[in-house]
């Protein structure tokens, strides 16, 4: 071969596999989006209430969970309230008979390929009744006497602590105290951990460690007493002993009552996991051969003051010093200097933390593994600020096979957040939105799965599919792709509708009135997760949310906003000490993940370590922006301390006040006073997803890669159409829209190419979502460009033959070979007059009423109508008449205008499918005909009319454990927390509400 032609040839076979390599990923990709594999369909949390199951209805609950594209439950047993005695108690939780449903649940998934998760208690926390005391969650307990030395020997009576359990001081349970105590008043379990002497009448802050005597050597536990030769003066005497906090189940069936582990002792998480897997099996043998995949560990949550049994070790361990002599500080905060305090309590809150992580979460995970199971958790929340979650959460969520967070629909918890130097924002942090947070830690640490508890609530009943939508576009967009329905109740078979439902989530079961119409939800859930576990998360910023102990990685854009336009990636300091480097100028992670620039979280002490990171980073060439820190915290074995960090510190940080000082390229520094989509700027970083006015958020996004393919999702985030020329920061390449509703996928036929962007016009219905997708090719749209007088491209859609423009007007579509001047004006033909509704019988409407004109059910005079729940049919003959034969470039839709809350439609007896989402809206180019067509349309609404009428009439055609709700708020997010008996709810529009019409659109090639 002429050697002059091998170079080509290799080029050729690169390019060739290159090509290759792309159509395997993109059919693979594609496939996917269109049929999504059962491990990107949602789960379920499988609410078993009081443990009360009945197998029959349980098969019939599983067949419909397939059935409406579910892939997997998670079995949870709950308790209900007391004062909920509609539902008896069942069996206790992994007794024999327990286990024996268990073993059923676990057969019958398995039949149907479904997936099942186990939780770890009756309820949460983690713990049960097979937990004994000195497994049992603990906390540090103390008395106080004083005493005058005079330098003899003194036997000084030391009264044990009272050990109580204020409610106030815990979560839930039983009111009843579940420590055993003995004769003598003492608990069974308690261990001796101090006795401290302290000169008493000590001023306010002033107490030095020097002063305090551990007299603990002298003391004889059996006899409560203490043989010490106090020297002179007045002394405080200090015992301190570690016993039960007295934490509970939160809400076990009646029969499962029990305490809560010890979420910091290895030995009490092995004892309990161990106890699980040795009652499970002799009941399902080799778990790898089941559906049970893994056990669950439903969130941490409590309150007050915890210890355990190992941390004056571990302390000493971490931080260098003994605890001992500070104890007195954990209580009394005024007592040393609020310098000596703050490193105190620093330091305490990081040894719970790496306690927990562990002795917990890793060793969970280590025992699950060993016996081919997997472990999941809400590790990070809610924790910090809502409940005294300690561990610091990305850390905590790294050592689970699958980190889960959580959020809510309508509430009204929303916390305060002035210690940010990056937003404005005061107090508008969704303390129950954890899913960012979730979602880094999953990259960081390369897990691969966001799970997350997704749509809970107190709103009974209010809601349907579209009104989850915009909820979950929002987590999509932080980055969640494993739905979990909080949830679906069981119901045994003796319960009418709605039925017995836990007291919180989105009632997510086959007692729904929408319930038969779900699936189209679950596909585009599906789509969406599908394509956010195949690929991978990209960003411009990388943000270390700092050191402190426990911490919270906000939602999106909330304490850290990198800009209009960019997204960016949450860091711990583990990561950023042990992943991060600088290649080819920019931060990279061991996962692949590249940035732009650091970020940093404003701390007054800054970790020594980090420091020294932070220096080698800035010294390689990282752009890095942060507030200046105040001084170095002192750590154990750190070098950077004292004067040294400081002069590094003065040596790194420079202040500026215009981007103009910044010195690009200049390297070793760290740069305070700008924000960070300024650094981006002046790096010649453009936004990564751009648009006329992205300052207003109105459209949210989020970007993945998989190989060459990139793929945008974006959100329309308001209830209005939105047209905008979005900007995509790519070059050379192909886009097409998929739309995650339908599974389809076309081409763009207007775009172009200009400098570092691909210009696309994107037309969004309300709370619409599509992924934008690029793909390698050199193709060259028909149109580059669509122009009218407004600022905005006109309302329009992509169809596989063309463009359909969704308003009347006048556009121009330009081309490399000149313009076309566009007419488009929509012929709409209302489908007025009566219209005849069918009811189901026995729920209290008339079987067929006629109605003049389409209005809501519940302004219809028969109580029985307007208190209706159900499905509704309506039927209508109407006329259509083409006056010319339909040209190939019309296309006739029918348009039902508004609906509550799901319908589904025939015409000509053909079906259109099922609609849940605005524009509810079919194509019926090729089902509809000249003359007389016939229409039908069920609607599918909620229970909460009909719960209201029963409240009202005092009907009795509903039956359900839930006597109140929550009415949802003035907007998606926000509700007042009052909860409303069902006799004052407020009707909900059900129905048809059309107009309904019927519109014929001219297609533009």
């Amino acid at each position: 071969m002429n050697k002059l032609l091998i170079p080509l040839v290799i080029a050729f076979i690169l390019s060739y596999q290159s090509i290759s390599a792309q159509d395997k990923t993109y059919e693979v990709m594609i496939d996917g989006f269109k049929n999504p594999p059962e491990q990107a369909r949602p789960k379920v949390y499988w609410w078993c209430l009081n443990g009360n199951i009945d197998t029959i209805r349980a098969k019939q609950e599983f067949v419909a969970m397939k059935k409406a594209g579910i892939g997997g439950f998670d079995f949870f047993e709950i308790g209900v309230p007391k004062q909920d005695v509609m539902i008896p108690g069942g069996p206790s939780f992994l007794s024999d008979e327990s286990l024996k449903v268990i073993a059923f649940a676990v057969k019958e998934a398995g039949k149907l390929g479904l997936e099942m998760g186990l939780n770890l208690s009756s309820s949460w926390n983690a713990g049960g009744s097979w937990i004994e005391p000195k497994h049992g969650g603990k906390s540090l307990y103390y008395s106080k006497i004083q005493i005058k030395g005079n330098t003899e020997l003194q036997n000084i009576k030391v009264p044990f602590p009272e050990v109580k359990f204020p409610k106030a001081s815990l979560i839930g349970g039983t009111d009843k105290p579940m420590i055993p105590f003995q004769a003598n008043g003492k608990p069974i379990y308690f261990e001796e951990v101090a006795i401290l002497a302290i000169p008493a009448n000590i001023e306010k802050n002033k107490l030095d460690t020097t002063s305090i005597i551990n007299v603990s050597k002298f003391f004889d536990s059996d006899k409560d007493q203490l043989n010490w030769e106090a020297p002179s003066g007045e002394w405080n005497i200090y015992r301190y002993v570690c016993s039960n906090s007295g934490q509970q189940l939160v809400l076990p069936s009646p029969q499962s009552a029990g305490l809560t582990i010890d979420h910091f002792d290895s030995t009490a998480v092995r004892t309990h996991l161990m106890y699980f897997i040795n009652r499970l099996k002799p009941f399902l043998g080799d778990f790898q051969k089941t559906a049970l995949k893994g056990f669950y560990l439903a969130s941490y949550e409590a309150r007050g003051f915890v210890w355990t049994s190992t941390l004056p070790r571990e302390y000493k361990k971490l931080n260098g010093y003994d605890i001992y002599k500070f104890l007195p500080s954990l209580f009394d905060a005024e007592l040393f200097s609020n310098a000596t305090t703050k490193k105190l309590q620093t330091d305490f809150r990081k040894t719970l933390s790496e306690l927990m992580i562990n002795n917990l979460y890793k060793k969970a995970k280590e025992i699950c593994n060993s016996h081919g199971l997997k472990i999941n958790c809400e590790a990070g929340g809610p924790g910090f600020p809502l409940y005294n979650g300690p561990a610091e959460p990305l850390k905590a969520l790294g050592a689970l096979d699958t980190p889960r967070g959580e959020f809510w629909v309508n509430h009204g918890r929303y916390y305060k957040d002035n210690s940010t130097a990056y937003s404005s924002n005061t107090d508008s942090i969704d303390i129950l939105r954890v899913v960012k947070e979730v979602a880094a830690a999953s990259h960081i640490y390369q897990r691969g799965i966001v799970e997350e508890e997704a749509f809970t609530s107190f709103q009974h009943w209010q809601e349907g599919p579209f009104d989850l939508k915009p909820i979950g576009d929002r987590a999509f967009c932080e980055g969640m792709n494993k739905v979990v329905f909080h949830g679906f109740s069981h119901n045994p078979g003796n319960y009418g509708y709605p039925g017995i439902v836990y007291n919180a989530g989105t009632h997510f079961n086959d007692k729904r009135v929408w319930w038969p119409k779900v699936k189209p939800f679950n596909d585009y859930i599906s789509r969406n997760s599908f394509i956010f576990q195949q690929a991978s998360f990209v960003a411009d910023v990388l943000y270390y949310y700092g050191d402190n102990v426990p911490n919270s990685a906000a939602p999106k854009n909330t304490h850290f906003v990198a800009g209009p336009g960019y997204d960016y990636e949450v860091v711990n300091t583990e990561i950023l000490l042990n992943e991060l480097t600088v290649k080819n100028g920019k931060l990279a992670l061991s996962n692949g993940a590249d940035f732009s620039m650091l970020a940093l979280n404003s701390e007054d002490e800054i970790n020594p370590a980090v420091l020294a990171k932070l220096s080698e980073l800035a010294k390689q060439g990282a752009m890095i922006v942060g507030l200046r820190p105040k001084k170095v915290a002192d750590l154990k074995n750190q070098p950077n301390t004292g004067k040294k960090g400081e002069d590094m510190i003065d040596q790194l940080w420079e202040t500026v006040s215009d981007i103009s000082q910044v010195e690009i390229g200049k390297k070793g520094k760290i740069y305070s006073g700008i924000k960070p989509s300024q650094m981006l700027k002046a790096l010649e970083v453009s936004p990564d997803f751009n648009y006329r006015d992205k300052e207003s958020w109105i459209l949210d996004f989020i970007h993945y890669k998989k190989n060459e393919l990139d793929f945008y999702f974006i959100a329309n985030t308001t209830n209005q159409w939105i047209s905008r020329e979005c900007s995509f920061r790519q070059q050379s390449k192909i886009p097409e829209i998929w739309n995650p509703l339908t599974g389809d996928v076309v081409s763009v036929p207007v775009y172009f190419q200009q400098d570092k962007y691909i210009n696309i016009p994107i037309t969004l219905p309300p709370f619409g979502s599509y992924f934008v997708v690029f793909k390698n090719g050199a193709a060259s749209a028909p149109y580059t460009h669509v122009s009218t007088s407004s600022k905005n491209p006109p309302l329009m859609e992509f169809t596989h033959d063309g463009i359909l423009f969704l308003e009347d007007g006048t556009s121009k579509l330009v081309s490399k070979l000149g313009q076309k001047k566009v007419e488009h004006q929509q012929r709409k033909q209302i489908i007025d007059g009566e219209w005849n509704i069918t009811f189901t019988k026995g729920w209290g409407a008339p079987e067929t009423v006629t109605i003049p004109e389409l209005t809501s059910w519940t302004n219809n005079e028969n109580k029985g109508v307007k208190y209706y729940s159900g499905i509704g049919t309506y039927h209508k003959t109407f006329q259509f008449q083409k006056i010319t034969p339909l040209s190939m470039d019309e296309r006739i839709f029918i348009d039902l205008g508004n609906l509550s809350k799901v319908g589904e439609v025939w015409i000509n007896g053909h079906s259109l499918g099922i609609t849940w989402a605005k524009p509810y809206r079919f194509d019926i180019t090729n089902v509809i005909k000249n003359g007389s067509n016939t229409l039908k349309i069920e609607i599918a609404n909620t229970w909460s009319n009909r719960l209201t009428g029963d409240a009202i009439t005092g009907e009795k055609y509903t039956e359900t454990n839930i006597l109140n709700t929550i009415v949802p708020g003035s907007n998606i997010w926000h509700a007042d927390q009052t909860r409303v008996p069902w006799a004052k709810v407020p009707l909900i529009e059900s129905g048809l509400l059309g107009p309904v019409s019927i519109q014929t659109f001219n297609l533009v090639r």
